[in-house]
């Protein structure tokens, strides 16, 4: 794809149409230097998600619903589990 340049008014409350190819779709803007902006279209993760993108956190959640599908399930010793989870064993 061909580089292509626009001009564009940023109106005096601050804001700029990119046009309604962009419209709904999430964007970064990155300033690398004074006067020039950086716009990138793209699929952003919400920071209470980010953990999972740090380390191996998303393969151990991976591996752990993996671990709970596969597993039996046991429901004769409730009691006991919350007797480990509040301390009061």
């Amino acid at each position: 794809m061909a580089l292509r340049a626009e001009v564009k008014y940023v109106g005096d409350n601050g804001q700029i149409s990119l046009g309604k190819e962009y419209a709904g779709k999430q964007v970064q803007i990155m300033k690398s230097a004074e006067g020039t902006i950086t716009i990138k279209t793209g699929n952003f993760i919400p920071d209470s998600e980010r953990w999972l993108h740090h380390g191996d956190n998303l393969k151990k959640l991976r591996e752990a619903v993996t671990w709970a599908e596969n597993s039996p399930r046991n429901s004769d010793n409730f009691e006991e589990i919350m007797k480990k989870l509040s301390g009061n064993e």
